[in-house]
């Protein structure tokens, strides 16, 4: 049986399995979602990254036909004929728009950047949103829809975001955000800007009232969150409206003076302004649910070394981390022989053996980066470079990744270890397997795909889904991102993100850094010389805290668009940030990373059989995980490296100065 007979077979096998598997559920609440309301009361919501249109009381939601990608807070146009919203495609949000009278939705702001938070100007021919088209932060923009031409409107330093137009389109309201300060800015026109809040928590999703005399807005307070308001009186004055509720992260829409609509608790729920309650809006939304019986156990992978030197060497260091967890263990020999750690043993006298004897520093599991980006123009320097960051292992879309793991194996050019990753549509059963496959889309997409990704699984190759939903349809058991996962601001998941829970552990490929990653100024050192330009990824508009969530977390980089090896420890710092102890931090890029791509004992951990991958720190990452950039020297293949040795041969290599 050749390989494409078998992968059919698999297919139909995987097919029959989805068929008797798959069921239809009925949600009736959210955990994340927004509802705008249009003139005549009808509900647009974006259940599941799914745009669904509810009728002014509640009942069915009925779905958007067009493909609208995943996802978020749809707004009704002026005359109830269009919708806009964000669209998050290729770890890059965008603006799109739906036509009723054609059902298409189309991109109207570009691809290059991300824009988000769109709003419609009272004319109907106008969207202002947040965008960082030029390199300083995000800034409001203009969108002319009639011509496609836009316009920036707002330059600060820090980021202007989420901007609202008043009904009579005079006075825009928009949140600014400078360091860790948050303010409310209004601008009239004809007038200087002002300043109506500033707090040192967030502050977000500002709406005007119709009549003009009041913005609410949710504060994101350090125990709590509510929606509050900004009454234009002279003086200004602040007041809670809505408290005690897990609010969601989206405008209120106001359907008149008097009544509003805002989602919570993952419901929608209706209030009149003077009223102390709020009423639900009951709706019931029918998906497909995810498969309903445990995956099979996926084949394990097997790693062949590739130049790994026959000699025998000792790496002795102050502590040793294994990767498996139980803190440090002190005073530890790692034997290593052809590649593969044969021993961990008691300090002792190695007469005749070759020891590397680095004193107190601090051996741990060489850093996998489980989806990576890597430029097209890779050039030989960036291997010294990227095991000058602690990589030894990168999964990457990159045409030449076979090309790349050769050369890196070897003593001449070293590197990381190069796995292959492929788009599900592009791959092929008849080459040889890839060690991840990536799906971007929306529930459609994934339904489209499920056979394939299962059988793919089946097969002992991991998929990773660009999108919650995605995932959902496609039976993907790996998301990308943790934006991606419907999770509340106040750490609740609600039905929707539990559809998935009964048929496999959650997994997220992280994809947390930013610009603006706490600490992220410190990489900048000398190998930021050779590695290419950043891309403008900015601040995500969703922080979340990770700490409490019984989802597995693996590394990988390529969605904070920030140069390689640089890439991976920003995300060191983002998975601290978010909550992550020192522990939980280096099993993402360890034990996670490699049950993940279905590797096993071989990496992630400092054990016998398994792969002599280390990285040797100046150090207590367990207590301080931003010490997991003080790399002081690598194992990769066997072989010892000292970090300034990698750094100054990348910098050779690369005729930097």
């Amino acid at each position: 049986m050749n390989r494409k007979t078998e992968f059919i077979l698999v297919i139909v096998l995987a097919a029959m399995h989805a068929a008797s598997a798959q069921a239809q559920v009925t949600l009736t609440e959210g955990s994340n979602f927004a509802a705008d309301a249009a003139a005549d009361g009808r509900l647009a919501i974006d259940l599941l990254g799914t745009l669904w249109i509810l009728p002014a009381d509640g009942g069915a939601a009925v779905p958007i036909a067009a493909n609208t990608l995943p996802a978020r807070r749809p707004q009704w146009s002026p005359g109830d004929d269009a919708l806009v919203y964000q669209a998050r495609v290729n770890g890059r949000d965008q603006i799109w728009h739906y036509d009723f009278s054609e059902n298409t939705a189309k991109n109207i702001g570009g691809t290059d950047y991300s824009d988000q938070q769109p709003s419609w100007h009272p004319d109907g021919e106008r969207i202002v949103f947040s965008s960082n088209r030029r390199d300083s932060g995000f800034d409001l923009w203009e969108l002319d829809l009639p011509t496609g031409l836009s316009w920036r409107i707002s330059h600060q330093d820090g980021d202007e975001t989420e901007p609202a137009w008043s009904a009579d389109g005079r006075n825009l309201v928009y949140v600014h955000r400078q360091a860790d300060s948050w303010s409310l800015i209004l601008r009239r026109q004809g007038e200087t800007e002002r300043v109506l809040l500033s707090a040192p928590d967030r502050l977000s999703a500002p709406s005007w009232r119709p009549d003009g005399s009041i913005i609410t807005f949710l504060r994101h307070d350090a125990d709590k969150r509510s929606i509050d308001m900004v009454i234009l009186s002279d003086p200004l004055l602040i007041r809670s409206l809505v408290t005690g509720e897990d609010f969601f992260l989206a405008p209120v829409s106001w359907l008149d003076r008097e009544h509003l609509v805002y989602t919570a608790n993952g419901l929608i729920r209706k209030r009149n302004f003077n009223s102390w309650t709020s009423s639900i809006i009951a709706f019931h939304a029918t998906v497909g649910s995810a498969v309903t019986s445990p995956a099979a156990a996926r084949p394990i992978r097997q790693l062949v070394p590739i130049e790994a030197p026959a000699e025998r060497i000792v790496i002795r260091t102050g502590r040793m981390f294994d990767g498996i967890g139980g803190g440090y263990q002190n005073n530890i020999d790692i034997v290593i022989e052809g590649g593969k750690i044969v021993a961990l043993e008691p300090v002792r006298d190695r007469s005749g053996e070759i020891v590397v004897d680095l004193g107190d520093v601090t051996a741990l599991p060489g850093f996998i980066d489980s989806l990576a980006g890597l430029p097209a123009a890779t050039t030989p320097a960036m291997g010294a470079m990227l095991l000058s960051h602690g990589v030894t292992t990168i999964v990457t879309e990159h045409p030449a990744t076979a090309e790349l793991d050769r050369s890196w194996s070897g003593k001449r050019t070293p590197g990381p270890r190069v796995l292959a990753a492929q788009d599900v549509a592009a791959a092929d059963p008849e080459q040889p397997l890839p060690w991840l496959l990536t799906l971007s889309g929306d529930p459609a997409t994934g339904n489209r795909f499920r056979d394939k990704v299962l059988a793919w699984q089946a097969r002992g190759v991991p998929v990773v889904a660009s999108s919650w939903q995605a995932a959902l349809g496609s039976g993907a058991a790996l998301l990308l991102g943790s934006g991606s996962l419907p999770i509340s601001p106040g750490g609740n998941r609600y039905a929707d993100s539990r559809l998935g829970d009964s048929t496999y552990p959650i997994t997220v490929i992280s994809g947390l850094a930013h610009m603006h990653t706490p600490g992220l100024s410190n990489l900048r050192t000398r190998q930021w010389s050779i590695l290419p330009p950043a891309s403008s990824q900015q601040r995500p508009a969703d922080e979340y805290d990770l700490s409490a969530e019984s989802f597995s977390v693996v590394l990988g980089s390529r969605p904070n668009g920030l140069p390689p090896g640089m890439a991976t420890q920003a995300e060191f710092l983002a998975l601290a940030a978010a909550g992550l102890d020192g522990e939980q931090v280096l099993r993402a890029a360890g034990v996670n990373a490699a049950s993940a791509l279905g590797l096993g004992l071989q990496l992630g951990r400092l054990a016998p059989g398994s792969l002599a991958d280390l990285v040797i720190v100046d150090g207590d990452p367990l207590q301080r995980p931003a010490d997991l950039a003080k790399v002081v020297g690598v194992v990769r293949n066997g072989r010892f490296y000292s970090a300034i040795g990698l750094i100054e041969r990348a910098e050779e290599t690369a005729g930097v100065e």
